[in-house]
């Protein structure tokens, strides 16, 4: 059977018109995995579009058909992997549109669900990292990439794993992809939560799914949407508890009682990651957050970093969440507990994770697979009619970008943290001055016990 299906591919490459541009063995030529994609009868998947509700905008897609088919891996004229032919629950595989307004792009994201649990990123260990679910995203411009590098070095509770293929699907070149783990319950290799945990999102499109919690914080039209339980798992008592629970959550996260409740330092970093990206996506489906289990003694944590399409976007301003306080932040932003936490983080990982970062980036401009990477997004380019630059052009961007991000929020921390202190200047002084502050911003004569800014060190008056 496989060296059949190896015969229909090959007749396939060798039957690609003459004047197309793109033909199947320049794909097979570059050194990156490819992707092959056969659906049943020659089938594509497709959507139908989906209309929010009255005083919600946004679009989404429904209706996405789920496409049976086989999958192979091949580089340098080998077989990584083999799903063998569809049959329901034993092999093969189903291939499906995903995405919201990404989905309306000329190139598509895809969801692939293998019938059998294999690792596709062949990490050598079937037993710890096989799963059913993979995802096919968009990222020639490596924020993706960036996004979950950042997503490590900050220290959240999982980072997706993924490899850059080529996609050929029905014996037509796609493009560059992303393949790379889904956002799942998996507690091996991915989010561990217990089976009577939540992994949830905080989601635009809400209105868009069959189960879904209301949320209080009505100034934002978002609900909260389940990632684990899955739908057909979600019984009454299952929405019973998640409701009086997150109504306990935003609750204290307005009363400032929120500690109880969320894991501070998650939402710290979240928010500061996104500041460091610049991220201008305020309302897209990025919001991932987890309860380990139904007890009292587990909190909600944010889980990720997810969905980079908007990053290096705000250059001279915080990250539209922070910048316009949606969501959680309206409050948690007015809570000079929570200002000190993220000031705090930032001293704490600012001094290296930009050199970090740009380590980072720099080794893989110069590694071996970036010249695949190179051909494969000018291929790309030609098939989707785009202009995006190398690997190496696209780093020393992303490195300048991140170099005046540095600059620029080592100044806004420091006015936040002026701010804190309510001390917005300090007078300039003689040696001879003896100039001392309260920590209201007061300038004082004769300092009672207590700490105080002295000459523009911290004092302590016994």
């Amino acid at each position: 059977m496989r060296s059949v299906f190896l015969f229909i591919f090959l007749i396939t490459a060798i039957a690609t018109r003459a004047d197309d541009a793109i033909s199947l063995q320049q794909i097979y030529a570059i050194n990156l995995t490819v992707l092959e994609i056969e659906t049943v009868n020659g089938e594509m998947p497709v959507y139908e579009g989906a209309t929010p509700p009255d005083g919600v905008k946004g679009y989404a897609i429904k209706n996405a058909t789920k496409v049976p088919g086989r999958l192979r891996m091949m580089k340098g004229g080998r077989v990584l992997y083999d799903s063998e032919d569809y049959l329901e629950d034993v092999s093969g595989m189903t291939i499906r549109i995903r995405g919201n307004t990404t989905a309306l792009a000329k190139k598509k994201p895809y969801k692939i669900k293998l019938q059998k649990k294999a690792d596709l990123l062949l990490r050598g260990d079937d037993a710890k990292y096989s799963d059913k679910d993979w995802l096919l995203i968009l990222d020639e411009s490596l924020s993706a990439k960036t996004g979950f590098k950042l997503n490590e070095l900050c220290g959240m509770q999982w980072t997706p794993a993924y490899e850059y293929v080529n996609l050929i699907l029905n014996g037509e070149y796609k493009g560059l992809y992303m393949l790379c783990e889904s956002v799942k319950r998996n507690s091996r290799c991915r989010l561990n939560v217990d089976k009577t945990g939540f992994i949830f999102e905080f989601d635009a499109y809400w209105w868009n799914e069959s189960v879904y919690v209301e949320s209080s914080l009505k100034r934002h039209p978002m609900n909260y949407t389940f990632k684990y339980p899955d739908e057909n798992d979600f019984t009454e008592e299952t929405r019973s508890y998640f409701t009086e629970m997150i109504h306990q959550v935003e609750s204290s996260i307005k009363d400032g009682t929120y500690a109880d409740y969320i894991d501070v330092n998650s939402f710290v970093t979240w928010l500061l990651a996104q500041d460091i990206l610049g991220n201008m996506d305020a309302g897209g489906s990025n919001f991932y957050l987890s309860k380990f289990d139904n007890s009292d003694q587990t909190k909600v944590a944010f889980a990720l970093l997810w969905d980079f399409d908007m990053i290096f976007v705000c250059q001279e301003q915080w990250g539209s969440v922070h910048e316009y306080r949606w969501f959680f932040y309206e409050y948690l932003l007015s809570n000079e507990a929570f200002i000190k936490a993220y000031i705090a983080k930032w001293n704490e990982l600012s001094p290296t994770i930009f050199d970090q970062l740009f380590s980072y980036l720099e080794d893989y401009a110069t590694s071996e697979e970036a010249p695949a990477f190179d051909q494969s997004v000018e291929l790309d380019n030609q098939l989707w009619d785009e202009n995006r630059r190398t690997a190496s052009d696209r780093t020393r961007g992303i490195i300048a970008w991140l170099t005046r991000r540095k600059a620029w929020m080592n100044q806004a921390v420091e006015e936040m943290s002026a701010t804190v202190s309510g001390i917005h200047s300090v007078i300039a002084h003689t040696d001879t001055d003896d100039v001392i502050y309260n920590l209201q911003g007061q300038r004082v004569s004769i300092p009672q016990k207590g700490i105080y800014l002295r000459n523009g060190k911290k004092y302590i008056a016994k």
